[in-house]
């Protein structure tokens, strides 16, 4: 029996910042470069044992002996950018590509790759960049996305439209903003998970942000800025597009994010209280029905095929009362909520826990595994993940990043 093509899988998860830039020749700064290469493995927890990842250190042994042990079945690893001249590999016939999100700069990389694909991935929409994608990725598109839902659905569940984002294309009118909200919140056009956005506490703009605004306005035209609210919870709503038109629901995502809105971690095995009594069965229906007309009014099925979220949040009015902002932004990409998901499957009926990132300035991974281990001994039940803290990236080589479970 001959063996399956494999899907090609890259984790660049500073896809947005390279279609904002727009040349091939884009690349991260440093922290970011790094985040990207300690993080490289992850797509081996949707992959099929099948399927390779392309990574820029191959993971050692000792950590996949141990992940196996665990229930995964890990796929094939190729070191990147090696690959593009390995003429073995370049000649294996392949499923398709699965950057985690596509931007000019990945369609060059992994250009010498697409002759090896098969036809149905050279049928998608995306297999090949468009200039018209830019505006699918913008912040400007899940306002307008946004704006169609609450159009179409009204209800007392959903924010109100004066706290709704507004575009403002000069200093001038994030001050008239401030102004009104007192506290504020700025995004760039093109960023997502945090990056990309500066929060306004203080009811002036001083020297900094100005300068840091300009830079903006110069290189992307202009800024989002939405009203600081009191915000309860982060949760995505998870489609997958066909690129025909068509968009598959795939559930609700719980997470967490920092003071900065910087994504931090996965709710794993329960749904927060104050979340369930907000998203009632009714109100899960009515919101993924609104949402998926809007991404179809706005043809993004069929534009784009392939998973993406949709990030909500929950927050209380001025009176304290619980509203939904339905489509803060719209993510055309893997997300960590797709990672999160599928590493559900392995965890116990009783177990609740989290899906985490590790990020912090003062540490590094290797020194962070060694405390967590001793501290929160990993323990299975019935073959499932049950309690305690797992790595899911090596903690054997040098990470300043890191990925781990850890269940109360």
């Amino acid at each position: 029996m001959s063996r399956k093509a494999p899907q090609i899988y890259i984790f660049n998860a500073t896809c947005e910042m390279a279609i904002s830039n727009g040349t091939a020749s884009f690349m991260p700064n440093k922290v970011l470069t790094r985040f990207e290469q300690d993080l490289d493995i992850l797509p081996m927890y949707y992959a099929k044992p099948e399927d390779v990842i392309l990574v820029h250190q191959l993971p050692d042994a000792q950590f996949l002996s141990f992940i196996e042990s665990q229930g995964i079945h890990t796929p094939r690893f190729q070191l990147f950018p090696q690959a593009l001249t390995d003429q073995t590999f370049l000649k294996e016939e392949k499923a398709g590509l699965q950057p985690w999100g596509w931007s000019p700069r990945m369609h060059y990389l992994l250009a010498p790759f697409k002759d090896q694909c098969q036809q149905s991935f050279l049928a998608q929409p995306n297999a090949y960049w468009q200039p018209k994608f830019k505006e699918l990725y913008s912040r400007e598109m899940a306002l307008s996305c946004l704006q169609h839902f609450l159009k179409n659905n009204r209800s007392k569940h959903y924010i109100s439209t004066d706290l709704i984002p507004q575009i403002c294309t000069n200093t001038s009118e994030v001050e008239a903003l401030q102004s009104k909200w007192q506290q504020i919140v700025i995004k760039s056009p093109w960023s997502s998970s945090g990056r990309g956005l500066q929060i306004l506490r203080k009811a002036f703009i001083n020297k900094s942000v100005k300068q840091a605004l300009g830079g903006v306005f110069k290189s992307q035209g202009f800024v989002m800025v939405e009203a600081l609210v009191d915000k309860q919870f982060d949760f995505s709503v998870q489609f997958y597009a066909d690129g025909n038109g068509e968009l598959d629901f795939r559930g609700f995502a719980f997470f967490e994010t920092n003071d900065n809105g910087q994504y931090q971690s996965n709710i794993l095995g329960f749904i927060p209280h104050e979340l369930k009594q907000v998203l009632s069965p009714i109100v899960q229906e009515k919101l993924i029905s609104g949402l998926e007309e809007a991404l179809k009014a706005h043809s993004i099925p069929n534009d784009y095929c392939g998973h993406l979220g949709i990030d909500c949040m929950l927050f209380l009015d001025t009176k304290g009362i619980a509203k939904i902002q339905p489509c803060l932004e719209i993510n055309l990409r893997y997300n960590m909520s797709v990672i999160a998901s599928h590493l559900c499957q392995y965890l116990h009926p009783d177990a609740k826990g989290s899906y985490n990132i590790f990020a912090e300035s003062k540490s590094d991974f290797i020194s962070f595994n060694k405390r967590m281990i001793q501290e929160h001994p990993f323990e299975m039940k019935d073959g499932k993940w049950y309690k305690g803290y797992l790595p899911l990236t090596s903690p054997n080589q040098d990470k300043l990043f890191g990925a781990y479970i850890f269940l109360d």
